[in-house]
């Protein structure tokens, strides 16, 4: 399974380009109700526009995965933490542009990515080209994502492990 944070919902929302994440996660996309939550929050607030998720399976938090979360939701919003928790928990990897929640899953041997390595990963598939990656990376960037490069060129980024 691949679960997924707000921030990376977000950013593809935002270019209105979700079609590709679901193609990117095929019938592994997961995610929690915090997740959701956060997600609505911004529907309501007129950023996103309502968006369908029946192609993301909702994963409930066991007892373990709960007491987790709570720690986490210390340091991390809740769909962050409710994501975590459950990755290190079952072992699916995980989507999320949040640094914070990147160092921990570095910490507990999670595999991860985030927008970029979508983005990547859709090129080497041949699903996008170079032009199209660069130009959704661009609007990414436009509508407020902190990006450590401006340009697809020349990368290569696996998940992490």
């Amino acid at each position: 399974m691949i679960l997924l944070d707000n921030t990376v919902l977000s950013n593809f929302a935002l270019v209105k380009q979700m079609s590709l994440l679901k193609e990117y996660c095929g019938d592994k996309a997961a995610s929690t109700d915090d997740v959701f939550d956060e997600f609505e929050r911004g529907v309501k607030q007129r950023i996103f526009a309502d968006t369908e998720f029946e192609w993301i399976k909702r994963l409930d938090l066991s007892e373990k995965e709960n007491t987790m979360f709570l720690n986490f939701c210390k340091k991390l919003g809740k769909g962050e933490a409710s994501c975590l928790a459950i990755a290190i928990s079952r072992g699916y990897d995980l989507l999320s542009d949040d640094m914070a929640v990147r160092k921990i899953a570095l910490r507990e041997g999670v595999r991860f990515s985030g927008s970029i390595g979508v983005l990547l990963e859709l090129i080497r598939m041949d699903r996008i080209g170079i032009e199209k990656g660069n130009e959704i990376l661009n609007g990414f960037i436009k509508c407020g994502y902190y990006s450590p490069i401006n340009k697809l060129d020349g990368l290569t980024l696996p998940l992490s492990s």
